[in-house]
């Protein structure tokens, strides 16, 4: 997948991620493309660009008829000292349901 970070501090530009999501557990249907959204919290502002690479586990939950929905319970990152919001709120095109344990793996983009 491609992601984008946007800082919310001035003068900082978004720096881009290349990441991979893999759920192991139930998924049962069909789902055509998606979009992912999380909060990042910091222990400190200013962070150098690339410090959101890095390792993220958790349990995913989605359920799709037409427009689905879903969350994702995502602990990690680059020396597990920054952590993506909790709830990740997802949206797509689906009929499915999906139940399991997810790892997001987060590089900086070249």
């Amino acid at each position: 997948m491609e992601c984008r970070f946007t800082p919310n501090a001035p003068n900082q530009p978004p720096q881009a991620y290349e990441g991979a999501i893999n759920t192991v557990g139930l998924d049962v249907g069909i789902t055509a493309g998606s979009v992912l959204g999380w909060a990042v919290f910091a222990p400190t502002t200013g962070l150098p660009a690339g410090s959101l690479a890095g390792e993220y586990v958790g349990a995913s939950g989605d359920i799709g008829l037409g427009l689905g929905a879903g969350a994702n319970v995502l602990l990690g990152g680059s020396g597990r000292t920054i952590a993506l919001q909790p709830l990740s709120l997802q949206g797509s095109v689906a009929i499915n349901v999906v139940l399991g344990v997810s790892a997001l793996k987060l590089r900086a983009a070249p």
